[in-house]
């Protein structure tokens, strides 16, 4: 909310209707927004911003404004979750590939006798627990995925 108003308040000057600004990272990782170069020790990105229609009156509706860069912080901020969710997707199906792959590895040792029939079967179980768990996680992920998806949808038909 305070970049928004620091961006609300940058936009109604009367010279900033419309240009660039700079929005510098500082090394403790805080964002700051001016119209001058960032200081050497942080991390600039110039980012561009258009002139907002003017209303019937002729003049600028500030909650339109705000509207607007919420809708765009919103957007910006489901893209990032939905990224992080299609990873923690991956990351889960590596692990359990991987965890999948020393089960198997260690069915291999079994002897061929009933003591080995017992550790394989043993192992077997351990095998189905390991994948119903990450199965578990993954559909969990898969779903909010989804609804990350049907919201992104939503603000882009706004």
């Amino acid at each position: 909310m305070k970049t928004a108003t620091i961006i609300l308040a940058m936009l109604l000057t009367p010279s900033a209707w419309a240009g660039s600004y700079y929005a510098c990272t500082g090394p403790d990782g805080k964002k700051s927004f001016q119209d001058k170069p960032c200081p050497d020790s942080h991390t600039e990105q110039t980012k561009e911003f258009q002139e907002l229609p003017p209303t019937s009156a002729g003049t600028y509706d500030p909650q339109a404004l705000a509207d607007k860069l919420g809708a765009d912080n919103q957007r910006r901020q489901l893209d990032r979750d939905i990224t992080r969710s299609e990873r923690r997707i991956r990351e889960y199906s590596e692990q359990m590939n991987g965890e999948l792959s020393a089960l198997r590895q260690k069915k291999s040792y079994a002897n061929n006798n009933l003591a080995g029939a017992q550790w394989q079967t043993s192992i077997s179980e351990e095998m189905s627990a390991v994948t119903a768990k990450y199965q578990t996680m993954i559909d969990a992920e898969k779903d909010r995925l989804a609804h990350l998806r049907e919201q992104r949808a939503g603000l882009s038909e706004q």
